[in-house]
C-alpha cells in the first residue's frame, strides 16, 4: 500500500510539472534565407541571411504584469522592427534595429580599438506591461541580415 502511495505521489508530482509549462506559440513565419532558429518559452533567438516579412511568437501573459525583455543582436544590413502586442495586436511597445547602429558601433569600436576589432553583438531591454493574456513578439524584416536573442 505504501509503495502505490508512493507511485501515486511521483505521477502526481511528473503531472503538475508537465502541466505548469509555458508554452511559446509560433504564430506567423517570415520569409527566411539561411534560418537557424532555437526558440522556446522564455528565449526567442535567430540568425538569418535575409529576412522579410513577420516571424510573430506568442506567449501567456498576465494582465498587469510587467515583462523584462533583454536582447543582443546584431543588423548588418536592412531592418528589424521589433513589435510587442496584445492579443488584439495592439502594440504595446516598438522599436527599429537597422544597419546603421552596425556601422556607427563598429567605427567607433576600430576607432578605440584599431581596424582588426569586430563586432559580434549589441545588446539593450526593454520592459513591457501586459494589457491582457497574451504578448506577441513580433519581428518585422525589411530584407534584414543578422541575428536577434530575446530573453525574458
Amino acid at each position: 500500500m505504501k509503495k502505490y502511495r508512493i507511485i501515486m505521489f511521483i505521477m502526481v508530482m511528473i503531472l503538475m510539472t508537465a502541466c505548469g509549462q509555458e508554452n511559446l506559440t509560433y504564430e506567423s513565419i517570415a520569409n527566411h534565407v539561411d534560418l537557424v532558429e532555437v526558440s522556446e518559452y522564455g528565449n526567442v533567438s535567430l540568425e538569418f541571411s535575409e529576412l522579410d516579412g513577420e516571424n510573430i511568437r506568442s506567449f501567456k501573459s498576465k494582465k498587469g504584469k510587467e515583462y523584462k525583455f533583454d536582447y543582443d543582436y546584431l543588423i548588418t544590413e536592412g531592418s528589424l522592427t521589433i513589435e510587442f502586442r496584445d492579443s488584439k495586436d495592439n502594440i504595446l511597445e516598438e522599436f527599429e534595429l537597422d544597419e546603421s547602429e552596425y556601422i556607427i558601433a563598429l567605427e567607433s569600436l576600430k576607432k578605440d580599438h584599431g581596424e582588426t576589432a569586430a563586432l559580434h553583438e549589441i545588446g539593450s531591454f526593454i520592459t513591457v506591461k501586459a494589457s491582457d493574456d497574451k504578448i506577441k513578439i513580433a519581428l518585422i524584416g525589411e530584407k534584414a541580415k543578422g541575428k536577434i536573442k530575446i530573453v525574458w
